[in-house]
C-alpha cells in the first residue's frame, strides 16, 4: 500500500498533467482556487475525475461531490495540500 508521501507526490503530478505544465513547480503551496490558480473550473473538475480514479486504484472511493464535500470546498480546494489533506483523510476513514 502506497505511503502518504507517494500519494502526495502522485497528487501533485495528477494537478501538474491537468494543468499540462502551465505552471513552473507545483508544490503543495499550489492554489487551486482563486486569482493565483492556474485551474480553470473545468479542469478542476477534470482533476476530481483523476482523483477518483487514484482512490479507486488504491482501494476506496473519493467522494469530492458529496453534500459535505461541497460544504468543505473552500477549505478542501484552497491549496494542493488541503486537496492531499482531505484525499488521505478519506482513505483512512475507509480502510
Amino acid at each position: 500500500m502506497p505511503d502518504t508521501e507517494s500519494i502526495s507526490r502522485d497528487i501533485l503530478q495528477l494537478i501538474d498533467s491537468v494543468i499540462e505544465g502551465e505552471s513552473p513547480e507545483i508544490t503543495p503551496e499550489f492554489p487551486l482556487l482563486g486569482d493565483a490558480s492556474s485551474l480553470d473550473s473545468i479542469e478542476l473538475v477534470e482533476l476530481c475525475i483523476k482523483l477518483e480514479d487514484l482512490a479507486g486504484d488504491l482501494g476506496f472511493e473519493f467522494d469530492w461531490s458529496s453534500d459535505k464535500a461541497m460544504s468543505k470546498s473552500q477549505s478542501m480546494f484552497r491549496t494542493a495540500a488541503t486537496l492531499t489533506e482531505e484525499f488521505l483523510a478519506q482513505r483512512e476513514a475507509q480502510q
